[in-house]
């Protein structure tokens, strides 16, 4: 109501303002009327009197022309001779006509002869001299439209009538009367006006506040009735009807709105289902760097589930990008309203991330996915690629190089047995131990190389680690080193004897080489909701990270005279088996673990590494 109180007071000052022009306007002419009211009165009294003079001089002035033209008088002798004349009839004038002064005005003697009251001072006299002879040379400039002559600051009224003696002017009779008789006069006559209309004044002032208090009071409630939404009041309508159409423009505003709002959160809600559905995650930040809305995905991504996040600054909640691109590329975005993307690793928590940064008016939106899987998936396609280079390899190897291989074998054996040389049979040996050493590798080759296992039946790992147990046993004593076995109760599933064997001593052979002397090796089996675990554990130095990306390429390898077909062969297992090989590594060691599903063995192949 900060606007319509403002209005109201001005209103107030307003009205105040027009009355007190109207008052003083009032004032001033209601203030003439009473002035021209009392001087016309007075005009018409100083003309009676002046017209008794004249009456007077006239029928004394066969006598009054005698002194006047009496040689042996003076002008003041005469004038005094005259005022004798007339004495009496000029103290009853002047009794009956108080305040008024008046005087007769001889033409002939240019000066006044008789002068009512006498006691007045010369500089009157003179005065009404001076008047006469303005009166008759008919220069009005000291003389305004109400006969008032002001004279050395001094105003006065003042009549005079024409004194004929056989048709000509002789003189003049006059009468006069201060102005400030008349002023006070007037004043008392205007105060009984003015006062009453000053008590008018104050009464609807009083009323038009009392009613601007109510109009406030009224405006103050409807003002209330709009906030609260309580549409359905009409007390404020009947007591101010002039409020029922924009009664009506705000309630059809309010309909209006309100069916907006309720779109508005429809769309919302919408909108927030989708942000919640998607399998990406999304944040939204402010210029302060502040989240506005996480999605449960980014949550999920940075591992605060259960904890709100609006409000909390970025760099403090997720501290990991805080030295990262990310926090340089979400700078740029936001600072030169461009849109940006790109593929960051997070070391900490060992994943792949796509950032998708679009600015806005408040801020920036941010779409993350985690790339992690499609990342592996893409080096182990490219793995499978190297696989299937090699598989074509090993064909054509296996074709191509066997033969030849046992042809020169069979004809060394040929040359060792007519050899007379025992020098040379050593010789001979040896070409026929390296060609038996060739034959192994392409036959080891034609294992990686093969689609799917042959000969499965339902066996339980357990038992084949027993069987086997002695012989790893062996090795890990001659290498100065403990095989330790933690097998819990597991299901049998479908599996391929032999080739289990083979993973099992290529694994724990690997890891016998790279656990240090008194070092131990486990081997666990146990049961997860996935299905079947073995797991290998070494104490080694762990995996390099050069190599991690490439582990199990043939020929790819950490150990001096290693060819890499053991791991290589391995992996073909796990495949061959749909079972999946994962690793933790560290610089306290490797552990491998090979998940095998619980369901039927299928030859349809699916592997994940």
């Amino acid at each position: 109501m900060g606007l319509s109180k403002s209005i109201i007071q001005s209103t107030m000052i307003k009205i105040t303002l027009l009355m007190f022009s109207i008052m003083v306007i009032l004032y001033f002419f209601i203030a003439n009327i009473y002035w021209d009211e009392e001087v016309l009165k007075k005009e018409f009294e100083l003309m009676s009197a002046a017209s008794v003079l004249e009456n007077q001089i006239q029928a004394h002035y066969t006598d009054i022309k005698l002194y006047k033209h009496d040689r042996n008088l003076s002008d003041k002798e005469k004038i005094t001779e005259m005022n004798a004349l007339l004495g009496q009839e000029v103290a009853d004038l002047s009794a009956e006509y108080s305040n008024i002064r008046m005087g007769y005005f001889d033409k002939e003697m240019d000066q006044n002869i008789i002068f009512a009251p006498s006691a007045e001072s010369v500089v009157k006299d003179q005065l009404n001299v001076e008047f006469f002879r303005l009166f008759q040379s008919g220069n009005a400039e000291f003389i305004n439209e109400a006969g008032v002559i002001d004279w050395n600051g001094q105003g006065i009224i003042a009549v005079a009538v024409p004194l004929y003696y056989q048709n000509t002017v002789i003189g003049y009779t006059w009468a006069e009367i201060g102005t400030d008789n008349i002023f006070y006069l007037s004043s008392f006559k205007y105060a009984k006006v003015l006062v009453p209309s000053i008590i008018l004044w104050i009464i609807v002032l009083a009323i038009i506040k009392k009613n601007i208090v109510r109009i406030k009071a009224s405006l103050e409630s409807f003002a209330h009735t709009i906030k609260s939404n309580s549409l359905e009041s009409v007390e404020d309508l009947e007591r101010l009807p002039e409020l029922q159409p924009v009664f009506e423009e705000i309630r059809n505003h309010l309909e209006n709105l309100y069916q907006l709002n309720v779109e508005l959160e429809s769309s919302n809600d919408k909108l927030l289902t989708i942000m919640e559905g998607i399998g990406d995650g999304f944040f939204a930040l402010d210029k302060e760097w502040c989240f506005t809305y996480v999605n449960k995905e980014m949550k999920k991504n940075m591992g605060y589930d259960r904890e709100d996040l609006i409000g909390r600054n970025i760099w403090d909640v997720y501290s990991v990008l805080a030295d990262s691109a990310t926090r340089v590329n979400l700078r740029q975005a936001l600072e030169e309203n461009i849109s940006l993307h790109w593929e960051e690793y997070i070391s900490p928590e060992n994943k792949y991330f796509q950032y998708h940064a679009y600015p806005f008016k408040q801020g920036l939106t941010v779409f993350v996915r985690n790339i992690t899987e499609l990342k592996q998936r893409d080096r182990e396609m490219q793995r499978l690629e190297r696989l299937n280079l090699i598989g074509q390899m090993v064909a054509g190897i296996s074709h191509e190089v066997r033969n030849p291989l046992s042809t020169v074998r069979g004809f060394l054996q040929l040359l060792e047995g007519q050899s007379d040389s025992e020098l040379k049979i050593e010789y001979m040996d040896l070409m026929i131990t390296e060609i038996d050493r060739a034959n192994e590798i392409l036959t080891d080759f034609l294992s990686v190389a093969k689609v799917s296992a042959d000969c499965v039946k339902e066996e339980n790992i357990n038992n084949i680690i027993n069987r086997l147990y002695p012989m790893l046993q062996a090795d890990a004593h001659s290498s100065d080193k403990e095989l330790l076995l933690e097998l819990m109760d597991i299901p049998s599933i479908d599996l391929n004897e032999s080739e289990i064997k083979q993973l099992i001593l290529n694994l724990v052979r690997n890891a016998l080489e790279e656990t240090a002397t008194k070092g131990k090796v486990y081997i666990k089996t146990y049961q997860v909701q996935e299905g079947v675990v073995l797991a290998i554990q070494d104490h080694g130095k762990g995996i390099p990270q050069s190599v991690q990306d490439t582990l199990g390429t043939p020929f790819v390898t950490t150990k001096e005279n290693g060819t890499g077909l053991g791991l290589a062969i391995s992996l073909g297992i796990v495949r061959r088996h749909q079972a999946r090989l994962e690793f933790l590594t560290g610089e306290e060691g490797t552990t491998f673990f090979i998940t095998f599903p619980l369901n039927n063995y299928s030859s349809n192949e699916n592997e994940q590494i």
